[in-house]
């Protein structure tokens, strides 16, 4: 990964032991690798990405996801235990970042194909924040992508509850503030009835069961394949359709329906010649 492109786009992975529903889960095994580490080398084989950086907090019990990020030459950022908006400001300034991929550690199949659409996307649109809307988000496979000032802002003028773990709270209710650009999931992946986020004792045996029959040496298990894996074996998706989704991201998706009047109200620069072009 080059450290000289520009603009520069880096990867944030936001990962900590501490968890009200299942603690720990981010080293949870997959295939006998903690999730992390999966999802790190996922990420990091991107192509339209320059660098990945984990971004977690101080508490002495993180101390293994920085074990984890240095044994694969990942660098990490540790900061503040709550202020997870803060955190990827900081970890953006650190790594001189002028966009961010938004990667939660709960989501170890996180699509490399979204990734490197909405970076293409968001920098030909001149974009602050470009993701794709609706449901899609329950299914725990979306990256986003936001520029370093528009996480800034968000910090600077947010209250509280845009400082936690919904980091782009703050641009999702202020959308007037922001360039926003809508993507879309590659063909065949929007699958909102699937579960692959990683919260509950059901969600682990799920992506366990998944990782056991596709993983592969030397081969990145793909969001593509889980889908036709689920839908080969219907039982496997039974695992944990029952549980509920988290409240905030009920409320994140239903956010969405008021954003698409605001982003009609500018229009995005035509995109350069040579892919990603300067910011």
């Amino acid at each position: 990964m080059s450290f000289q492109s520009e603009p520069r786009v880096v990867a944030i992975v936001s990962a900590r032991m501490a968890s009200s529903r299942y603690p720990g889960k981010a080293i949870v095994p997959l295939k006998g690798r903690p999730l992390l580490a999966v999802l790190l080398e996922r990420i990091a084989s991107t192509p339209s990405l320059d660098s990945v950086c984990l971004a977690t907090s101080r508490g002495r019990d993180n101390v293994v996801l920085f074990e984890i990020a240095s044994a694969l030459g990942i660098p990490t950022h540790r900061g503040d235990e709550h202020d997870v908006l803060l955190r990827y400001v900081e970890c953006a300034r650190m790594m001189k970042a002028d966009h961010v991929v938004r990667v939660t550690g709960d989501n170890p199949l996180t699509d490399l194909e979204t990734i490197d659409r909405l970076v293409e996307q968001h920098v030909a649109e001149h974009a602050d924040y470009t993701y794709v809307p609706g449901d899609a988000l329950l299914m725990g496979i979306l990256p986003e992508v936001i520029s370093r000032a528009a996480l800034e802002r968000s910090w600077e003028h947010g209250q509280a509850r845009h400082r936690s773990e919904l980091v782009t709270l703050y641009i999702k209710e202020h959308p007037q503030e922001f360039r926003i650009a809508i993507g879309k999931l590659p063909g065949g992946l929007y699958r909102p009835e699937y579960r692959l986020t990683v919260d509950e004792a059901e969600d682990v045996r799920l992506l366990q069961e998944i990782f056991e029959r596709l993983q592969k040496p030397g081969k990145h298990v793909t969001t593509r394949e889980a889908i036709a894996l689920l839908d080969r074996e219907p039982k496997l998706a039974e695992i944990n359709a029952h549980l509920r989704h988290k409240a905030a991201n009920l409320r994140s998706v239903k956010l969405d329906e008021g954003i698409a009047a605001e982003v009609r109200r500018w229009t995005p620069v035509p995109p350069s010649a040579g892919g990603r072009g300067r910011g």
